[in-house]
């Protein structure tokens, strides 16, 4: 236990450092933690919205979009953040000699921090539009714990990963990109329905990026889980979350285990 409390204060005073160093600097300080993902939901606004008129079921679109786009935000700022840090933090590692992937949750842990006022947005935004909240609302912490979860293993893992395949960040770029529009930010999932065969559509709504996603409107948008039904559940969505977990949790400990004794040599280069 007390291994634990030194690792959640060292992992506390990095996040603080990192958020200091973030926002000291620029004249707006924090607030850019509130501005800079409602100028993305606006820009996609404003294109899928009003210049291609796209319309979602399930619930207005602006509360469709920001309920997508901040939990994706999140997600892959939060990556390619941390892809990089144990090459950026090598010094510090190799003087200190503390868990190196204690550095990329780190990092999690800081865009966690400003990830708050972008719910709190999309919390009162649909507060606001459709005259209340979901009964799931008492969900939303659970939800996301298992966001921040998945985020940190992803981030642990592929940290680790770019020590030795350096390449990595660009293919990601290309990969996120992709992911991106295979995770229904902007679009129904209904959509999906008519233009892939059934297997591929099963597939694709048991994506864990996916069920996040529908998680977060569940969660936060009134009426959502009944739209939805047609296609997934709760607990569907659940199991499928518990599971990718469970595998990424593994592999993330597999990997720092077959790798820590080699890291500082790597980062040597």
């Amino acid at each position: 236990m007390k291994d634990l409390g030194i690792k959640l204060n060292l992992v506390r005073e990095l996040a603080l450092k990192d958020l200091k160093i973030r926002y000291s600097r620029p004249a707006l300080g924090f607030f850019w933690a509130f501005l800079s993902p409602a100028l993305t939901v606006g820009i996609f606004y404003v294109m899928f919205s009003l210049v291609l008129k796209v319309k979602t079921e399930e619930a207005p679109f602006v509360l469709y979009l920001m309920s997508g786009v901040f939990p994706w935000v999140f997600f892959q700022d939060s990556i390619f953040k941390s892809i990089t840090s144990l090459v950026d933090n090598k010094n510090l590692i190799k003087e200190s000699g503390f868990p190196s992937y204690l550095i990329p949750v780190s990092i999690v842990a800081a865009n966690s921090v400003t990830f708050f006022p972008s719910l709190l947005i999309v919390v009162s935004a649909s507060l606001f539009i459709l005259k209340g909240l979901p009964i799931f609302i008492i969900l939303l912490p659970v939800v996301f714990m298992a966001h921040l979860a998945v985020t940190m293993l992803l981030s642990i893992i592929l940290s680790i990963l770019y020590v030795r395949w350096r390449d990595l960040k660009y293919g990601l770029e290309a990969l996120f990109l992709l992911l991106f529009y295979m995770t229904p930010i902007f679009y129904s999932v209904s959509l999906i329905r008519g233009l892939f065969p059934e297997f591929l559509y099963k597939a694709y709504i048991r994506n864990p990026l996916v069920s996040i996603v529908d998680l977060y409107r569940i969660s936060l948008l009134k009426g959502f889980s009944e739209k939805i039904k047609g296609y997934t559940g709760l607990l569907p969505i659940g199991i499928t979350i518990v599971i990718f977990i469970a595998l990424i949790s593994l592999a993330a400990v597999y990997l720092y285990r077959k790798n820590k004794g080699v890291i500082n040599d790597y980062l040597a280069y």
